[in-house]
């Protein structure tokens, strides 16, 4: 979900939370506990969640207050799409430009021919033309299809399996699980970067350190990326 105003986002957040748990507050109570409605539980949030995957563009757009389609900093994206352009074996996604004070991207969708990138106004600017091309390129590469595979299997998996109760097993299960997830981001995280080193052609070194400068470093220790070094050396060993 985009950043969004306070009313948007609200209803958000209430349709959202009737459709995930709404059919829980109208059964009886009996009914919950029966494997039959146990399994028809978990496929119905199974559905929700590829639902809320494919979707997600439309999603985005209807939570866009204002969007940007003028001007010098929709100028720039356009030059940096046109540079991500030189690769051809890429397809370049829809850029949508919306105006919010916080610095914010998003890829949403979960085939790559109907991703779209969202990118607010204040990100756009506190980057330079190197360090927007470099996150539209990573943006881009959240496009590719093992991306969003990457995106949503892990969703799917911990709307299904996670434990009602808490014990020592499921806390110990759940923590490898945590674990597994965070390797396998990190991964394809470090897959995006080369990809968008690959697909600028040139040392992408100058647009990262633009963009942990413009995000203030990707809140610090507390980041969710790969540590810095290995994102350099990503860059650095980039397909050919």
């Amino acid at each position: 979900m985009i950043p969004s105003s306070s009313r948007r986002t609200w209803v958000f957040l209430i349709l959202s939370s009737i459709a995930l748990w709404g059919p829980d507050l109208v059964v009886p109570s009996a009914w919950q506990h029966q494997p039959a409605y146990l399994l028809v539980s978990n496929v119905y949030q199974s559905f929700l969640v590829v639902a809320g995957f494919w979707f997600g563009p439309a999603i985005c757009r209807a939570m866009v207050v204002g969007e940007v389609k003028a001007g010098p900093v929709h100028d720039a994206i356009c030059q940096a799409l046109d540079e991500i352009g030189r690769d051809r074996s890429i397809r370049r996604l829809p850029v949508t430009l919306f105006e919010h004070p916080q610095p914010f991207i998003l890829t949403a969708g979960m085939l790559p021919s109907r991703c779209e990138i969202f990118i607010s106004t204040e990100l756009a600017r506190r980057l330079g033309p190197d360090g927007l091309s470099f996150q539209i390129a990573r943006a881009t590469a959240h496009g590719l299809l093992p991306q969003r595979l990457v995106a949503l299997i892990p969703v799917l998996l911990l709307t299904v399996l996670f434990p009602d109760g808490f014990n020592w097993t499921t806390l110990m299960y759940s923590a490898i699980f945590l674990v597994a997830w965070l390797a396998m981001h990190w991964f394809f995280e470090l897959q995006a970067d080369r990809q968008a080193a690959r697909m600028l052609g040139v040392d992408a070194s100058v647009g990262l350190a633009e963009l942990l400068a413009a995000t203030g470093g990707m809140a610090g220790k507390l980041s969710m990326h790969p540590p810095l070094r290995w994102r350099v050396h990503a860059i650095s060993m980039r397909p050919k």
